[in-house]
This record gives structure tokens, sequence and C-alpha cells, in this order.
């Protein structure tokens, strides 16, 4: 009878440790309307959206978060739904399609044959924060020429919002509206050049 119960309390015990918590899987997205267009009307600036590049310490699956200025820590069970960059980049490219009113926006990579009035360029620097705390996205863009080879304007800028609970929902979330400011202000900068 007793190495019954030790056999049960063993096989228990083996099923306990095969099972781990679940993993949760996030993507920065926006649901702040929706600008559509018809397929074939060519409307609107054409912008190129190359592959925003992000710091070393955010080029992994996990999400990071910044306890302070000299710690971080890796998400076990938190992980991102695809690449960070490519999410990004995708984002920008839809919100500036949105502020321009333009369905000829593009994120990289695009077809060599495609030719653009304008290319931007974002190199981030900080984007990360505190569950339940400030979120940071700090870096620099550039508006280049249609050939991207020559620099209109450029600014260093940085956003910060407060997440509203200490959910890495609510993180990325929070994450997603800093994009959206950051859209905004290329937004404005296209627009400057198309009156001028």
């Amino acid at each position: 009878m007793l190495r019954h119960i030790f056999m049960l309390s063993m096989l228990l015990l083996l099923a306990a440790c095969g099972s781990s918590p679940k993993t949760d899987f996030y993507i920065l997205s926006t649901d702040q309307g929706n600008f559509m267009q018809a397929a074939n009307a060519a409307t609107g600036p054409a912008v190129g959206v190359w592959q925003i590049k992000l710091p070393d310490y955010l080029d992994r699956s996990e999400l990071v978060t910044r306890d302070n200025e000299h710690q971080m820590k890796m998400a076990d069970f938190s992980w991102w739904a695809g690449n960070l960059e490519t999410n990004a980049t995708v984002l920008i490219a839809a919100e500036l399609g949105k502020g321009l009113r333009s369905n000829r926006v593009l994120a990289s990579p695009w077809e060599s044959y495609r030719k653009h009035d304008y290319q931007v360029k974002i190199r981030l620097e900080r984007f990360d924060g505190a569950l339940g705390g400030e979120i940071v996205l700090r870096g620099v863009w550039s508006l280049l020429d249609a050939d991207g080879l020559n620099e209109i304007s450029g600014e260093v800028f940085e956003f910060k919002a407060n997440a509203v609970d200490a959910t890495y929902k609510e993180m990325v979330a929070t994450m997603s509206q800093l994009l959206v400011q950051l859209s905004g202000a290329l937004t404005a900068a296209i627009n400057a050049q198309e009156q001028s």
C-alpha cells in the first residue's frame, strides 16, 4: 500500500514539474481610427519608411523593463509576437499614412521600382520603462529626399507617458501610443515640406 502511495506521489510530482506558466505574446498596435482609400487611387505623398534601428538590448524576444538607469529585466513569460523593429516600423508607416492621408506610405523593404517623395530613417536610443511607471521613447529621426541621399530635416526626440497599471499589456499599449506621437511629429515635418 505504501508503495502505491509513493508511486502516485511521484507521478503527481512529475506532472507538476512538466507544466510551466503560459507565455503571453504582444504586438504594438493602434486602434485610433482607420484611413482607407480606393486601392487604385494614388493620393498623398509617397514616403518610404526604413526599418527602425533599436538599441541592442531590445533585440530579443522578451519584453524589457527598466528598474532604474542601470538595471534592466527580461520578462520570462511575456514576449514580442515577432520582430520588434519590424512591428514598430509597420506601425509608424501606418500612422504616417493616416496622418498624411496617403496610401503611398511603405515600410521597408520595398520593390526597387518604387519611387518616393521622401524617405524616413529612425534610430532609437531608448524604448522601455517600468511596469506601472514611466515609458520612454527617445531617439533621432531624419527626413530624407526622394533618393534617400540628402537630409531635408531631422530632430532628436523624447516622448514619455505613464502606464495606467503594472501589466505588460498596458506597457505595450503605452509604447504604441508613444510611437503614434512620433508619427505625428513626422507627419508635421512632411506636411511642412509639402506646403513650402
